[in-house]
């Protein structure tokens, strides 16, 4: 029996001009499972509102809203505020979904088994990357070992690829934080988690992502480590085990870096040129 849920899907953007139609194109494909796709416009200064409204204008389930507050959790905040589903999807506006990535997230929220899970998230790979076909045999084996996806229990979010209910919403929201120095995905993960509602890892809500923040190079992405560091002290959980990942995910941020420095995705090749000089790197979520 089909779900009888809604589900908005909140896309925060800013400057994402070159990504936001085909985020928009893959959402719209599934339009008999979406009831509504709230775009947030977080300040930007190119194209993207212009190409966002000419897609409003033939679909009138897309929707802009505007948040002047800079930062990714307000820009978040307002599009879970504004939407109007009992589900509230959110992805990157460089996302692309898989298909049957709505239905997989309202059959498994639908189902009265499943009536304790608050959340869930998925699995993903990169469209534009020179190594896709290894990270998809990764991503296989790992599901085929019991250790991705599955509908497994988890205790974080990826704001790339998630869903939550309105009721964990309306739960958690006064206890999340707005500080710009945290992930606010994971931030959110955690105030679910403090409330005994339970986040879900499913196989089928596949996405495409860009594989941009590997431009990002290492002195850096310090910083998105460290905000990650901030956000399982502000919630009192930090340990000796997770400092070690943290800094275990910089090194192999590192190793990626390395690899995709040489790389043009424009061109589709490696080049000296981006050898010697790099590309341009993601803004990360974080300051």
């Amino acid at each position: 029996m089909p779900s009888e849920l809604t589900l908005s899907v909140v896309v925060p953007v800013f400057d994402e001009e070159n990504y936001i139609g085909a985020c928009l194109d893959a959402l719209i494909g599934q339009k008999d499972d979406i009831h509504e796709i709230v775009v947030v416009d977080n300040n930007s200064t190119d194209r993207t509102v212009e190409i966002v409204e000419k897609v409003a204008a033939e679909h009138p389930f897309v929707r802009v809203v505007r948040e002047p507050v800079p930062g990714a959790v307000h820009a978040r905040n307002t599009g879970f505020d504004a939407a109007t589903g009992d589900v509230l999807g959110r992805i990157d506006a460089d996302t692309q979904i898989g298909p049957g990535w709505a239905r997989a997230v309202l059959d498994f929220l639908g189902r009265a088994e499943n009536r304790d899970v608050g959340a869930v998230c998925g699995l993903n790979n990169s469209y534009d990357s020179p190594y896709r076909a290894l990270k998809g045999r990764y991503v296989r084996w790992m599901v085929g070992r019991g250790k991705l996806g599955g509908g497994m229990r988890i205790a974080n979010l990826h704001g790339a690829n998630m869903a939550i209910r309105r009721s964990t919403w309306e739960a958690v929201r006064e206890a999340t934080s707005s500080e710009l120095d945290v992930h606010e995905d994971v931030d959110l993960a955690l105030c679910a988690v403090r409330r005994k509602i339970q986040i879900a890892q499913l196989t089928e809500m596949f996405v495409e992502l860009s594989p941009r923040r590997a431009a990002t190079p290492p002195r850096e992405f310090t910083r998105y480590v460290a905000a990650g560091a901030n956000t399982y002290e502000r919630h009192g959980v930090m340990s000796a085990r997770i400092r070690l990942l943290l800094w275990l995910h910089w090194l192999g941020h590192a190793a990626v870096y390395l690899a995709y420095r040489p790389y043009d995705p424009d061109r589709g090749r490696f080049t000296v040129r981006r050898l010697v000089f790099g590309g341009p790197a993601r803004s990360l979520p974080v300051s």
